[in-house]
């Protein structure tokens, strides 16, 4: 990815700049975890229940509602349409929206047989029994369960300043540990859908490598919130309709499969990609 995927300008950006960034991170953090520390708390029956653990869904918007406000302070309203517009930014070639949509789940069906293989019993899904759930699941996803909370943060506020500072591999290698360690409180959580059943050691490299190859795509789509949004969803409700997870081995499986497309795509990439600076 280095020296193939990007020609960053040698030029850094003023250190305020630098400065919006951490604050972005800090301010998404505490947001997030405000709401998911006392929720994974209150179900491991540390603390009583209140209306604060009631409401731990709020902390997924933690990254959307830190871009929006330093967004608003720093650069006014231009900024906040430049940054709503992106999420409808189509404007790329037509060969990415099919790297967008099949991508993802490619990876993780292939990583689910592999599961299968091992194991020799094919978890169950409801999306086996009803294909047409699929519609509805992917809008659940793409507004619920990750992507809208957190996209405008992560690739919409973060990413492009961490590229105008660093390459596109090192850029990808901090979002993806910040992206992950944000996750820590919902492990926390018994029972908890994918984290429960992901060791936080090898979901923290997935999410790296899965980060690897959102940068890859965030910059060959020139920048689009909009395949960021996509992206997720797709990757997000792959992981819902195959469910490697349920496998023994799966995370394994899956962490093998991101990393080493992952690795071609900061290898061998030659795709021309965006510059564009915070």
């Amino acid at each position: 990815m280095q020296g193939k995927m990007t020609t960053h300008s040698s030029l850094k950006p003023p250190i305020f700049e630098f400065k919006r960034l951490v604050t972005f991170f800090i301010i998404a953090f505490l947001f997030t975890w405000f709401f998911w520390l006392p929720d994974a708390l209150a179900k491991n029956g540390l603390i009583p229940s209140s209306l604060l653990t009631e409401l731990g869904f709020i902390g997924a918007f933690g990254p959307l509602v830190s871009a929006l406000i330093l967004t608003a302070v720093y650069e006014g309203k231009k900024g906040i349409v430049h940054l709503l517009k992106s999420a409808v930014d189509y404007r790329f070639s037509k060969r990415w929206w099919i790297v967008v949509f099949f991508l993802f789940p490619l990876l993780v069906i292939a990583a689910f047989f592999m599961g299968v293989l091992t194991d020799g019993v094919v978890p169950f899904s409801q999306v086996f029994a009803d294909p047409l759930f699929l519609f509805p699941a992917f809008f659940s996803v793409l507004f619920l369960s990750g992507p809208f909370e957190e996209e405008f943060g992560w690739r919409g506020y973060a990413l492009p300043r961490l590229q105008a500072r660093f390459s596109a591999l090192v850029s990808s290698l901090i979002l993806g540990f910040f992206w992950a360690i944000w996750h820590i409180p919902q492990f926390l959580i018994p029972g908890n859908g994918m984290f429960y059943k992901t060791p936080i050691l090898t979901f923290i490299p997935t999410v790296i490598a899965a980060t690897v190859i959102f940068t890859w795509v965030y910059n060959n789509t020139h920048g689009s919130l909009l395949a960021m949004l996509l992206l997720h969803t797709t990757f997000n409700l792959a992981m819902f309709t195959f469910p490697v997870l349920d496998t023994s081995t799966g995370y394994i499986y899956v962490l093998a499969v991101f990393t080493v497309t992952a690795t071609f795509v900061a290898a061998f990439s030659r795709s021309p990609i965006s510059n564009s600076k915070a």
